[in-house]
């Protein structure tokens, strides 16, 4: 959360904490049928506590004589959603609407964190298949409105005033797949755009520009090769403000993907990440992921994965990430129904420029859902535990986080 500041929200999150993607995300065989249109309403209640609301430091911060009182609530979080499919020859059409409603108990974080404004979101999905093997496509738009406090991650007394963003995703995909499956191309282009909705924070909006080649080639029934190039341009609508901070990238990356056993499979990629700023600034650095997969059984799936990545910051320039992901993941335990998630994740960010400085952030997380309703997924509870520390010299980014949250997913 901590890049939020960093980047001065160049870099935007379409999801939220949740620990058990499969509470929300998972495939749904029921619905409403209303040919050739399937309706699939569902509601997503999560209560819960959360130990540190606005992430204030433990350590005492400039300009104060002994750290802020960090704010511990309980809370609700309300998420009803509904989704609408229609299949029409070769295409496939999905739509969600979701709106995500969160109430604390403790008035001081709802003070802060008003839910006057809830947040909402959009889903849709245009695809489109040729009979059998061959040329694929879709569009796809991401959108979101959402009401934040000034600033989420600096404790800052903001009174409840909140600013209202709407952060919109726009892209689409061509692909190629050889009739013999050995070969395969993609092209995509992707539009994101980012706008406040209040006028004295005009000068934050941008837009980012995305292109991308992909190509990938089988040389064995289970390993391929491939190659990837990006291009993206980033440009705030502010010319006095962008002057230091627009900027073009080009990333060139070649993978292996391979699957070394029955049950182990891996995936080496190493590129190189070009930054040029319009301010004549230049940065190379290169750019690594390191993955594998360990399943054990069809139910069971363990993952490891290394990756190292570069991002531009408005406040030092430019940053490498340094990031460690352990995954276990445990479905069909008894009782049946039954799934056991547990995961880890290590992130070094390593800052170069006016204001260098490495900050530690460690996330960890368990949970356990149990599903009701056999095939029909209709049902659902589940039960985590999250944290997240985060360690700089820098008091700003010194803070703990402890969650433990319950949860009960329904839908028709």
């Amino acid at each position: 959360m901590y890049r939020k500041i960093l980047i001065v929200f160049a870099t935007v999150s379409m999801t939220g904490w949740g620990y058990l993607p499969s509470l929300e995300g998972a495939e749904r065989t029921s619905g409403i049928y209303l040919r050739p249109v399937t309706l699939k309403p569902s509601i997503h209640l999560k209560y819960g506590y959360h130990s540190n609301v606005f992430r204030r430091s433990t350590k005492v911060l400039p300009g104060y004589s002994e750290p802020l009182t960090r704010i511990a609530s309980g809370y609700l979080d309300v998420v009803p959603e509904l989704g609408a499919s229609m299949g029409i020859m070769n295409w496939l059409l999905l739509n969600n609407l979701r709106m995500h409603l969160t109430y604390f108990h403790n008035q001081e974080a709802e003070k802060q964190s008003t839910t006057s404004f809830p947040e909402f979101l959009g889903d849709h999905l245009a695809k489109w298949r040729s009979r059998g093997r061959g040329f694929a496509a879709d569009v796809e738009e991401k959108w979101k409105i959402t009401s934040e406090p000034i600033v989420q991650d600096v404790p800052q007394q903001v009174g409840g005033e909140r600013i209202r963003r709407f952060y919109n995703k726009l892209g689409g995909r061509g692909a190629f797949t050889s009739r013999s499956g050995y070969f395969a191309a993609k092209m995509s282009y992707l539009w994101e755009r980012n706008q406040y909705l209040e006028d004295r924070l005009s000068l934050l909006n941008y837009g980012i520009h995305n292109i991308t080649l992909h190509g990938e080639n089988a040389f064995l029934p289970k390993t391929s090769a491939g190659l990837s190039v990006r291009y993206r341009n980033a440009h705030w609508d502010d010319d006095a403000y962008g002057e230091d901070r627009n900027y073009h990238s080009a990333n060139f990356i070649a993978l292996v993907n391979g699957q070394l056993t029955e049950k182990v499979s891996s995936t080496f990629a190493l590129g190189y990440e070009f930054l040029f700023f319009e301010s004549d600034d230049f940065l190379s650095q290169p750019v690594i992921m390191l993955k594998g997969i360990w399943k054990p059984r069809v139910t069971t799936e363990v993952e490891a994965v290394y990756r190292r990545s570069v991002h531009p910051s408005v406040s030092s320039r430019t940053y490498s990430s340094n990031t460690v992901e352990l995954l276990g993941e445990f479905r069909g335990l008894r009782p049946r129904g039954l799934e056991l998630r547990m995961g880890f994740e290590f992130e070094l960010d390593q800052y170069e420029g006016v204001n260098a400085r490495d900050v530690q952030v460690y996330n960890g997380h368990s949970g356990v859902n149990y599903q009701f309703g056999g095939s029909l997924e209709w049902l659902r509870f589940g039960l985590e535990y999250g944290f997240e520390l985060s360690r700089c010299d820098y008091s700003f980014y010194y803070y703990d986080v402890h969650r433990v949250l319950f949860s009960v997913f329904a839908s028709y």
